[in-house]
């Protein structure tokens, strides 16, 4: 349908002053294939750009409590604290120094093209993070190796009606290093291959794996399965800490839509001990939190209410009712995740309409 190894003859203005803007441009071929290729660290240049407008680099910046006016993660989480820190270790090794937490909190750190070198649960230790040559500091750190200088340290603090005390935990998530060059090149496209490098993208969404989305390193995911996954939510993570199910339509294959009730069952079982599931739902307008005047928008281990079996039934309806409800109120999808997750766990969620 597409074709992926066509060339055009040049790059137009429009993307040279694109290239500049996302922190230098790199002349690469005018290809669709280019194109994805470079989707996941267009995507992280721009959200790193977007965060230096405000932030130092190699320090912590905290969400709070997500809301339906926050865009800058894909598809977030709303009862998670997130913590943000875009360093470089251009001029030396970055150390991440963390608190204990009583449930989940994990600290993910991505390179520029997507890949996902680590993901370290409650951590125990620091983090060194380094680049291939460069010498590790003298202690016991979890080392992790970043492909590209610059990269980001995500951090995911689950919240339990317990914000304050969250916050005064993430004073003590700090950085020394990370200071370095923070200027990012990323090649440049025609408006055609854009808009065709997209098509393709969004074509490609109805057969992406959650489970194979998301890699340690290059090479891991193949192009066009990271491009979609990256659309679709980035700073998603590896399946062996997060699985991820994407639920966009109910049991008879009709999208969900803002108007009818729906009934879910979550699956028992899914996740181990040290974890927990959540249910969430955006627009699929604008893949962000949908604006309720509860301010609900997911459902969780730590706030639904678990059926005899170990199941868990959530309900979704413009009003919010019924057992372990989240308000609609326009058309939507939902995302399953199960964090600590049971090893080849069935994330099939069961989505019934109401009549």
């Amino acid at each position: 349908m597409y074709s992926i190894a066509k060339k055009l003859a040049s790059v137009s203005c429009f993307s040279l002053v694109l290239g500049l803007a996302l922190g230098g441009s790199v002349m690469a071929a005018d290809t669709v294939e280019d194109y994805i290729a470079q989707y996941p660290n267009q995507q992280q240049t721009k959200m790193m750009n977007t965060w230096l407008e405000k932030y130092q680099p190699g320090t912590f910046s905290f969400s709070g409590l997500v809301d339906p006016t926050d865009t800058t993660v894909v598809t977030p989480q709303a009862t998670v604290d997130y913590g943000y820190n875009w360093f470089s270790v251009s001029n030396g090794p970055a150390i991440i120094n963390t608190p204990q937490y009583d449930r989940f909190f994990s600290v993910s750190v991505f390179d520029m093209q997507h890949n996902v070198p680590a993901v370290i649960t409650n951590p125990q230790r620091p983090i060194a993070i380094v680049r291939p040559g460069q010498a590790v500091p003298e202690g016991d750190y979890t080392v992790v190796q970043l492909e590209t200088d610059q990269g980001l340290a995500f951090t995911r603090m689950v919240v339990v009606d317990n914000m304050d005390a969250v916050r005064k935990l993430s004073e003590s998530i700090t950085m020394s290093g990370g200071d370095g060059d923070m200027q990012r090149a990323v090649e440049t496209f025609s408006p055609d291959v854009v808009k065709r490098g997209l098509a393709a993208i969004k074509a490609a969404l109805p057969e992406l794996n959650p489970d194979k989305a998301f890699g340690k390193k290059s090479g891991d995911v193949p192009p066009l399965v990271l491009a979609g996954a990256v659309m679709l939510g980035q700073l998603g993570t590896p399946s062996d800490t997060v699985r991820y199910g994407v639920i966009m339509a109910d049991d008879s294959g009709q999208p969900f839509n803002g108007k009818d009730s729906y009934l879910l069952t979550v699956p028992a079982g899914i996740v181990q001990d040290s974890g927990y599931y959540s249910i969430t739902i955006y627009g699929t307008d604008n893949k962000a939190l949908i604006p309720n005047a509860q301010g609900r928008y997911d459902r969780t281990t730590y706030s639904s209410k678990r059926n005899a079996d170990g199941t868990y039934t959530v309900s979704l309806n413009p009003a919010g009712d019924g057992i372990n409800g989240i308000p609609t109120g326009k058309d939507f999808y939902v995302v399953l995740r199960a964090y600590v997750p049971v090893p080849g766990a069935d994330l099939t969620v069961q989505a019934r309409k109401q009549s």
